[in-house]
């Protein structure tokens, strides 16, 4: 029979981790009054029999006292896992002290890495514990309303993207004044600008007919027709899908969803994230902009993430022009990646160097 006792503090993930990697009989769950609710949300999501232990974040003697009490309970069964991961330092380092010499008991540490530590031993083992992007977040509070699978998407939207890469080149103020019209208003079907471009959106067919004006007079028109027509030419989601194609090519990308808005309070403002990427170990919260006007959506990204995703999580801003000094060092500071896809300086095409950044920079943030 085995136990396992975990400290709840404020990181939620490494105590679902450590019981899913234990999986064990029982598992006692020591809280403070502040994270008794997590235990019992991580408790209902491992569906493992259970006990709460509430206890001061700070009182030693009280720590000690619970510690003794368990003397009974640790002698009944053959193996004991202590996860410290979480809980406050007291508790840590007295818990620690207590089962560092009792033979069957094994103390672990889970780091942001995934990596599991035996304290003891001081070896690890790296473990995947993500299998679903939507309830890997619900286990931890966090509902994702609305989003869109890579798989929702075919051959004929990757072909309309590039046709709207082709046209927007064209001429990008006209081509911006048009779909953002369209943008803001959902019912809006058909507009112009004073120059005489113009965009009407058959919702029957599927189908934007575009028509770019310059100020010569001279224009150039597509028809374009896939089955995510709107949302590809609208709110600059033919970046987002072709970041996406980008990523499911990466050999680390085991699950990608799109244009995700997280559910929130009623009145709160939307809080969205433009790709999840799952890695197994880890998510990647990615945001795509062709370029980045103000850093405040930055530090707005980096909230999203720290509200939705977790200590865990990572975060990479993918834009199409090359980032100025200001915004790479708001990202530097968020610990965020950045990524220009028009970069000149690749040597390699900028799909390979986007993995090769991936690989090589994704243990330095949150080393933890």
């Amino acid at each position: 029979m085995k136990i396992h006792i975990t400290l709840v503090g404020g990181q939620k993930e490494p105590v679902y981790q450590g019981i899913v990697y234990d999986n064990p009989e029982y598992v006692i769950f020591i809280t403070s009054d502040q994270t008794k609710g997590d235990a019992e949300l991580i408790a209902k999501a491992t569906s493992v029999p259970y006990e709460l232990i509430t206890l001061s974040p700070v009182d030693i003697k009280e720590v000690e006292a619970v510690l003794s009490s368990l003397k009974t309970i640790v002698d009944n069964y053959e193996k004991i896992t202590i996860n410290i991961t979480s809980g406050t330092k007291i508790w840590s380092i007295l818990f620690f002290d207590y089962f560092k010499n009792i033979d069957k008991a094994k103390i672990i540490y889970i780091d942001q890495n995934n990596n599991v530590w035996d304290l003891k031993t001081k070896q690890y083992s790296d473990h995947e514990f993500i299998t679903d992007i939507l309830q890997y977040l619900y286990r931890f509070g966090s509902k994702v309303k609305n989003f869109k699978k890579i798989e929702d998407f075919d051959a004929r939207d990757i072909e309309v993207v590039k046709k709207i890469e082709e046209i927007r080149k064209f001429d990008f103020g006209e081509f911006n004044a048009l779909t953002q019209s369209i943008s803001k208003n959902s019912n809006l079907i058909e507009y112009s600008t004073k120059q005489g471009s113009f965009i009407k959106y058959d919702s029957k067919e599927k189908s934007l007919y575009l028509k770019l004006v310059k100020k010569s007079g001279t224009f150039k028109e597509s028809q374009l027709n896939s089955p995510n027509i709107r949302y590809l030419l609208l709110n600059y989601g033919w970046f987002e899908f072709k970041v996406a194609q980008i990523l499911s090519k990466w050999k680390l990308a085991k699950e990608i969803i799109l244009n995700c808005e997280f559910q929130t309070k009623e009145g709160a403002p939307k809080n969205e994230v433009d790709i999840i990427v799952n890695t197994g170990k880890k998510l990647l919260f990615v945001e795509c902009k062709t370029q980045i006007f103000s850093t405040t959506d930055i530090d707005k990204f980096a909230s999203v993430i720290r509200n939705f995703g977790g200590l865990g999580a990572k975060g990479i801003f993918i834009t199409e022009a090359k980032l100025n000094e200001n915004a790479l060092e708001k990202c530097k500071d968020n610990k965020l990646l950045s990524f220009s896809l028009n970069e000149s300086n690749h040597i390699q095409n900028p799909e390979r160097m986007l993995y090769l950044k991936l690989e090589n920079e994704w243990l330095e943030l949150n080393p933890r």
